[in-house]
């Protein structure tokens, strides 16, 4: 008769698949914990609407900050924080099934960004330019090829941008996820 030590004894194909298992069923439980909700901080703020010259409309949030722009967004952020932070002020502008994280996309937190990334060495230096000098002139009009961009950067598999909101879903949004 076998020892009780050596009846429990698991080989390593067994090891990665009980792992697997369970990284799964731990996922199940966060996702059924959280949803399709965008995990955010709310502060303070106002929305603003502006009429483009075009007759659009644009909808921006007016913060009461925390901190200054240049110490959320300092000069040496790196490569994979400048994309992060891209994905998360899109999430205001898109349709997709799934969101995880929210910053407002603000007309402030774009241009510290253009500053940021003119001045540094990234490897998507082109790609984070031609995304946030086109939201600085307010042209939104691509943002859902914007966040996949990014999203497919960051080796996204959930929570691609199906669409881009309208006015009014947008407005929902952020008062759904901003005070």
């Amino acid at each position: 008769m076998k020892e009780k030590s050596e009846r429990f004894k698991f080989t390593k194909v067994q090891k990665i698949v009980l792992s697997i298992a369970v990284l799964g069923i731990v996922g199940t439980i966060i996702y059924g914990m959280y949803g399709q909700e965008v995990p955010i901080i709310k502060k303070d703020g106002t929305i603003t609407e502006t009429t483009t010259e075009d007759g659009g409309k644009i909808i921006e949030v007016k913060e009461v900050r925390d901190q200054p722009v240049e110490e959320e967004f300092p000069m040496n952020m790196p490569d994979f924080q400048v994309g992060q932070v891209i994905h998360q002020m899109s999430h205001q502008k898109i349709e997709a099934e799934e969101k995880w994280g929210f910053l407002p996309l603000t007309a402030e937190r774009v241009n510290r960004l253009i500053d940021v990334v003119e001045n540094g060495d990234y490897q998507n230096k082109n790609r984070y330019l031609s995304i946030l000098n086109r939201w600085s002139k307010n042209d939104f009009t691509q943002v859902d090829e914007d966040h996949n961009t990014i999203w497919n950067l960051q080796g996204g598999n959930v929570g691609k941008a199906t669409g881009i909101l309208s006015y009014e879903e947008e407005k929902e949004f952020i008062e759904k996820y901003y005070e």
